[in-house]
C-alpha cells in the first residue's frame, strides 16, 4: 500500500485539491438544507396554501424540464477532462462549443414549449392568470438556465469545484433573500417569478466570470461545433439520465406498493425514514463526485495505476466517513425520528435501520460510480442499475404482503447488497487489477468492524435512555462521533493516513495561533 504514495501525491499537485474539493461541495448543500427549513413554512405562512400550492406545481412542472438538457452537463464531465489528460485542447474546445450549442437548443425548446403550455395547463387547473405568467416568467429563467449549466459543468471537470460551489451558494442565498423580501413586501407569485430570473441571469453573469477567469484556454465557437462530440455528448448523458431515473423510480415505486398493499398511513410512515436516508446519502456523495473528473482525467492520460490507487485510497477513506455518520444513524435514528414527528412513527423506526444499513454499503463504495463515469462505463453503470431496480421491486412486492414495510426496505436493501456491495465491486477490482478480497479486508472491514462494535456498546449501555430532548440528542451524538473518530483512528486508518491527519493538524493549529496572535 505505501507503494501508492507517490503516485497519489504526485497527481495531486498537479492537479487542484481533491480534499479542499470534497469539503466544498458540502457547502451548497448545508446552504439549500437550511434555507428549505426556513423559507418553506415562510412562503407557506405568508401566500397561504392555494397560492403557494400554485408556486409548487410550476416548480414540479418546471423540474421535467431537465430531462431536456439530455444531460450534456455529465458528458462535459467526463470529455473535457479526458481531452485535458490527453492534451488535446481543441478537442476540449470542441467539445465545450457542442454542448453550448446543444444547451442553446434545449433552452429554445423550453421556452417554446413554456409559451405554448402556459395557458392550456391553466385551463387544465382551472387557476387564474397569475399561473399563466409564472410558467413563462420561469421558462425563460429555465431557459438562460441551460448555457449556465453547461458553464457549470466546465468549471468542475476542471476541478474548479470551490468557485462553482461559491457561485451555487450565492445563488442560493440570493433567491432565498430575493422571495423572502418579496413576500414580506406583500407582493405575490408573479412577482417572485421575476425574482427567480433575476437571480437566474446573476448566477449566469457569476458564473461566466467565473469561466473567464479559470477556463481561459477553452475556447467557444460555433464554428467549433461537430456533430460526432454532440452524438458522444447525447449517448453519455442518457445513459447517466437513466441511471438517475431508474434510481429515484425505485424509490417511488416502493411508495406506490405500500400504499397499494397495505395503507396510503403506511406510506407517510415510510416516508419519514426514506427522507432521513436520502439526505444522509447526499453527504456521504457530496466528497466522493469531486473524483468524476480526476478520474477522467487520468482515463485520458491512460494512467491505470494512478486511477487504482486513487480508488483503493478514496474508498478507504470514504468507508471511514460513511461509517462513522451511520453510526449516528443507527444509535439516535429512532430518537430523532420520536422528537422529530412524534412517537406514533414508531413503526418507522425498523424501517429506517434496514435503511441505513443499505446505504452503508452504498455509501462505504461512493467512490464507485463516479469511476465508472470518469472512464466512460455508463452504459454498464446503467445495466447495473437497472437490475437493481427489477431486483429490489420484485422482492419488496413480495416481502410488503409477508412483513410489511419492513418487507419493503428489506427487498430494497437485499438489491443494494446484491449490486452495489458485490457484483459492481467484483466488476472495479476486476477491471483494475485488484483482488475482491483485498478490496473488501482493506477498505470496508475495518471501519465497519467499529461501527457494529459501538452499535452494540451504545445498545447495551443504553445510551438513548438519556435522550429525551434536542439538546441531550445533540451532545450525545457529538460524544459518539467522538469517539468513532478515536478509534476509527487507530483501527480503521494505515500509518499514512494517520502520518497525513498530523501533518493537516498541525498546520491547522499553526495557523489557528498565527491569527489569534500567538504565534508569529
Amino acid at each position: 500500500e505505501n507503494t501508492t504514495k507517490p503516485t497519489i501525491e504526485k497527481s495531486i499537485t498537479k492537479r487542484p485539491s481533491l480534499k479542499i474539493n470534497a469539503i466544498s461541495n458540502w457547502g451548497p448543500l448545508i446552504v439549500n438544507t437550511f434555507i428549505g427549513l426556513w423559507l418553506t413554512p415562510y412562503l407557506i405562512g405568508n401566500l397561504g396554501m392555494a397560492k403557494y400550492g400554485i408556486w409548487a406545481l410550476v416548480g414540479s412542472f418546471l423540474g421535467y424540464y431537465g430531462l431536456l438538457r439530455l444531460g450534456v452537463g455529465s458528458g462535459l464531465m467526463r470529455y473535457v477532462p479526458f481531452y485535458k489528460g490527453s492534451n488535446d485542447p481543441n478537442a476540449v474546445s470542441h467539445v465545450v462549443s457542442t454542448g453550448v450549442a446543444m444547451s442553446l437548443l434545449a433552452g429554445l425548446v423550453i421556452l417554446l414549449i413554456s409559451v405554448l403550455l402556459a395557458e392550456p395547463i391553466t385551463r387544465f387547473y382551472q387557476a387564474g392568470p397569475e399561473l399563466a405568467s409564472l410558467i413563462r416568467i420561469l421558462g425563460v429563467a429555465a431557459t438562460l438556465e441551460c448555457p449556465m449549466r453547461i458553464i457549470d459543468a466546465c468549471i468542475r471537470s476542471q476541478e474548479y469545484w470551490v468557485a462553482a460551489n461559491l457561485v451555487s451558494i450565492a445563488t442560493a442565498i440570493c433567491r432565498a433573500l430575493g422571495l423572502a423580501g418579496c413576500v414580506y413586501m406583500g407582493y405575490g407569485i408573479v412577482e417572485m417569478g421575476y425574482v427567480v430570473l433575476g437571480v437566474t441571469i446573476l448566477s449566469a453573469v457569476l458564473a461566466g466570470i467565473v469561466f473567464v477567469r479559470y477556463c481561459s484556454d477553452i475556447r467557444i465557437r460555433l464554428s467549433m461545433v461537430r456533430i460526432s462530440h454532440a452524438q458522444a455528448l447525447v449517448s453519455f448523458g442518457i445513459l447517466t439520465t437513466i441511471i438517475g431515473l431508474v434510481y429515484t423510480l425505485t424509490l417511488q415505486g416502493h411508495s406506490f406498493i405500500i400504499g397499494k398493499l397495505i395503507s396510503l398511513e403506511a406510506v407517510a410512515i415510510y416516508a419519514v425514514p426514506a427522507l432521513i436516508i436520502r439526505n444522509v446519502r447526499q453527504g456521504l456523495l457530496a466528497p466522493a463526485r469531486v473524483l468524476w473528473p480526476r478520474f477522467a482525467y487520468l482515463d485520458g492520460k491512460n494512467d491505470s495505476d494512478e486511477i487504482a490507487s486513487l480508488f483503493f485510497r478514496g474508498t478507504r477513506l470514504t468507508a471511514v466517513f460513511s461509517s462513522g455518520v451511520l453510526l449516528i444513524v443507527f444509535v439516535f435514528g429512532p430518537c430523532f425520528i420520536r422528537l422529530w414527528v412524534g412517537a406514533d412513527f414508531k413503526a418507522a423506526y425498523p424501517v429506517l435501520l434496514l435503511l441505513a444499513g443499505g446505504y452503508l454499503v452504498d455509501g462505504s463504495q461512493a467512490i464507485l460510480p463516479f469511476l465508472m463515469g470518469g472512464t466512460g462505463r455508463q452504459g454498464l453503470q446503467a445495466k447495473f442499475a437497472t437490475a437493481e431496480a427489477v431486483i429490489g421491486i420484485s422482492l419488496s412486492i413480495l416481502l410488503t404482503w409477508r412483513l410489511g414495510l419492513v418487507g419493503t426496505a428489506t427487498g430494497f436493501v437485499i438489491a443494494i447488497v446484491l449490486i452495489r456491495g458485490l457484483i459492481c465491486p467484483w466488476y472495479v477490482c476486476r477491471l483494475l487489477n485488484i483482488r475482491t478480497i483485498k478490496y473488501y479486508i482493506n477498505c470496508l472491514l475495518r471501519p465497519w468492524l467499529v461501527l457494529a462494535t459501538l452499535t452494540l456498546i451504545a445498545g447495551y449501555i443504553g445510551v438513548v435512555k438519556f435522550v429525551d430532548n434536542w439538546p441531550r440528542l445533540i451532545l450525545a451524538a457529538v460524544m459518539t462521533g467522538i469517539v468513532y473518530t478515536i478509534c476509527a483512528y487507530y483501527i480503521a486508518m494505515i500509518d499514512e493516513e494517520k502520518e497525513l491527519i498530523k501533518s493537516y493538524v498541525r498546520k491547522l493549529s499553526v495557523r489557528v495561533l498565527i491569527q489569534a496572535g500567538i504565534k508569529e
